[in-house]
């Protein structure tokens, strides 16, 4: 009987037992009673932060699962203002500073956290993806007014604010037949003051649309594949065409990108049915490095036909990676069976015996059941290092600079202009031309003529004086303009360059003007030119690089196609913002 407890003495001890207990804090006055925080029309306040989770204490005692909820509550609301959002963890460790300094406060009330709790309560990702520049408005005006300017809800927009292809349509509704109602027409809604679109019945003969008329773009994509022009400026081509009365279709800058990358898969597919029929192809390859990027281009060329296959981006320019680059473009075309033949510059990386890139084709035929390639070396290459080889013997530098660093070359290019004045022709000499050489081919074909005519007649020949080439070590003919420039232009120098520009005007520029066939008499008379100047490097570059096999193909034995497709490349890449179409926009180029 000693510990019977009445009703009243139970219910006073539960009261005193619940004065120990966490009481709900939403009773305080300076802490609001939040109920969702999804359902806000504007950014929340730290305050509304603390309300809500002191608000969740009567459905979760637990703090976890309360900063959960809150972290949820927020990414709804921020998907609502179509913001971009910072991860949950870091949304989580947000509010729990929040908090933390709000329990902090509570012990030792400042001043300071008491307007800090009336700032916005910000997760916004402002480095992150944007819808639209209005989203990014809405979101300054929301921070710059602390959320009292600027608000978001779910009504439905006007459709006078929608472009007509974007609208929700009925099944039979056609976008074709939409015209403007009465624009003195009154609505209710503020929303709806704005011109209304209804469709017409077909029996009505009036219509007119929002939408533009498609327009044939093939003019537009030949701007862009043929004359290199970027899709913007093909596009206003056209335009300015077409506004001048030109009967020529003026279609957007989107629409010729689309037709131009179509183009190019089209043109994809067509060199996948070429490939099925035609396998007597030459691979060519080259490199170039843009922008700190490794680009490699591709071609495959026959008898009868020459294909821009693709360019290749690579992690670098290291034989293994260009060969894993060349290794993925085979397998996607399954094109390993098409070529007989490979040619390409004589670069350690793409001849080395063990790791060279020629060498790795060569394995992944074998490998899959194909004949081994024949390689050839680029002829013009193994010419142009010939050269080099003579010069260096006959004039020694004594540097590693990647340009053409002989004296005389200095001093051509300081002293160009005024050495032309002060040359003083004495005959005029007949010139045959090619008219498809480029402009340096030309200039080393007439530099070639006159030093010949200056040898057999002995007088100063009349010389059209071009622009000088390139002083970049991977650029043909550079050294032999220069080195018969330097012969006219400065006397002081005839005697050292006396043998390289007698070499260079006979045996050398017959090889170099040829037709890049393999002729049995060339090879010997070029080997015996060689020999003449007991040059023992240019020598045995010689022997090393140029093939005197017999090639199994009837194809030139150069390289100049994919030097040439090297310059379509660069066009292209200088005019578009990104590499990821520039293959497709270069296959698009072939002309079946």
């Amino acid at each position: 009987m000693s510990y019977y407890r009445s009703s009243e003495t139970i219910m006073k001890n539960s009261d005193k037992w619940k004065t120990n207990l966490e009481i709900d804090t939403t009773k305080r006055r300076d802490i609001p009673v939040i109920l969702v925080l999804s359902s806000y029309s504007r950014l929340p306040s730290k305050n509304d932060i603390i309300g809500r989770y002191h608000t969740l204490f009567s459905d979760a005692k637990d703090r976890k699962t309360r900063i959960i909820m809150i972290t949820d509550e927020l990414i709804d609301l921020w998907k609502k203002f179509s913001f971009p959002t910072l991860s949950k963890q870091v949304i989580k460790s947000k509010l729990l500073t929040v908090i933390a300094a709000y329990n902090k406060n509570r012990k030792k009330k400042t001043d300071c956290f008491e307007k800090e709790k009336e700032c916005l309560f910000d997760i916004t990702k402002t480095d992150g993806a944007w819808l639209c520049q209005e989203d990014r408005k809405l979101y300054n005006s929301q921070v710059k007014s602390n959320g009292k300017i600027g608000y978001v809800t779910n009504k439905e927009a006007p459709k006078s604010s929608i472009h007509p292809s974007k609208r929700i349509r009925k099944p039979n509704e056609s976008p074709y037949n939409i015209i403007h109602k009465d624009e003195h027409s009154t609505q209710t809604d503020d929303a709806e003051t704005d011109t209304m679109l209804t469709v017409t019945s077909s029996e009505s003969g009036e219509s007119e649309t929002n939408k533009q008329k498609k327009c044939s773009t093939s003019h537009a994509v030949n701007l862009v594949t043929m004359n290199t022009l970027s899709t913007n400026k093909a596009a206003v081509v056209c335009a300015s065409l077409a506004s001048n009365g030109l009967n020529v279709p003026s279609p957007s800058q989107s629409g010729v990108w689309r037709a131009t990358i179509r183009k190019g898969e089209n043109a994809k597919l067509q060199i996948k049915s070429i490939l099925q029929k035609e396998r007597n192809f030459c691979l060519h390859f080259d490199g170039k490095r843009i922008s700190n990027n490794e680009y490699q281009v591709v071609c495959l060329k026959s008898s009868l036909m020459e294909l821009k296959f693709g360019i290749l981006k690579c992690d670098s320019g290291s034989s293994q990676d260009i060969f894993n680059a060349l290794e993925r473009l085979l397998n996607e075309f399954d094109a390993w069976g098409n070529f007989k033949m490979i040619i390409c510059d004589t670069t350690a990386v793409n001849t080395g015996k063990v790791k060279g890139v020629v060498v790795k084709l060569q394995n992944g035929m074998i490998s899959r059941g194909f004949p081994r390639a024949q390689y050839i070396g680029c002829q013009h290459h193994i010419l142009d290092r010939i050269l080099k080889h003579i010069l260096d013997f006959f004039i020694p530098t004594f540097t590693t600079k990647p340009t053409l660093n002989y004296k005389f070359v200095d001093d051509i290019i300081g002293k160009y202009d005024i050495l032309i004045k002060k040359y003083k022709p004495q005959k005029e000499m007949e010139i045959y031309q090619n008219l498809g050489w480029r402009d340096d081919f030309k200039f080393l074909f007439e530099l070639c003529v006159a030093f010949r005519f200056f040898k057999e007649n002995g007088n100063y020949p009349v010389i059209k004086w071009r622009k000088l080439p390139s002083l970049n070590n991977a650029r043909w003919n550079s050294r032999a303009i220069y080195a018969l420039l330097c012969y006219f232009l400065i006397p002081k120098w005839r005697i050292a360059l006396e043998l390289p520009c007698c070499f260079i005007s006979t045996t050398w520029q017959e090889v170099w003007f040829s037709n890049q066939m393999f002729h049995e008499t060339v090879y010997q008379n070029l080997m015996d030119s060689i020999s003449q100047l007991n040059c023992s490097a240019a020598l045995k570059c010689f022997k090393t690089h140029w093939s005197s096999e017999q090639s199994i193909l009837d194809i030139p034995r150069t390289n100049i196609c994919a030097e040439r497709a090297v310059k379509v490349m660069e066009d292209l890449q200088s005019k578009g913002k990104t590499d990821k179409y520039l293959s497709l926009k270069f296959i698009a180029t072939n002309k079946f």
